[in-house]
């Protein structure tokens, strides 16, 4: 991984942890939920985006692969990287969670 994309996920990752705490804090001192919910779209925003620039970063490395690589090479690693995006974009389901 290139050390300015690291550096730029590592500071994302920190401060969605910082925003993160400052939710705790919120619920803690029973917020309104207007407030939190509002801190955990940051949160959720921040992580969305060091996932993608994680995945960017790694389309990249294996961009040799996908365009050199035997097929075999090509197809399992096309196959890694559609599992990745694919734990990126997932989405939780919270509807069924809310009836729990």
């Amino acid at each position: 991984m290139q050390a300015e994309i690291q550096a730029e996920v590592v500071w994302r990752l920190h401060t969605a942890a910082g925003h993160l705490h400052a939710i705790c804090e919120l619920v803690e001192a029973g917020r309104p939920c207007e407030e939190v919910i509002h801190q955990l779209r940051a949160v959720k925003a921040a992580l969305r985006v060091a996932g993608t620039r994680l995945l960017a970063c790694q389309i990249k490395l294996s961009e040799e692969i996908i365009i050199n690589g035997s097929v075999e090479a090509r197809t399992a690693e096309l196959a890694r990287l559609h599992k990745l995006y694919t734990l990126l974009v997932q989405q939780p389901d919270y509807e069924s969670e809310a009836n729990e």
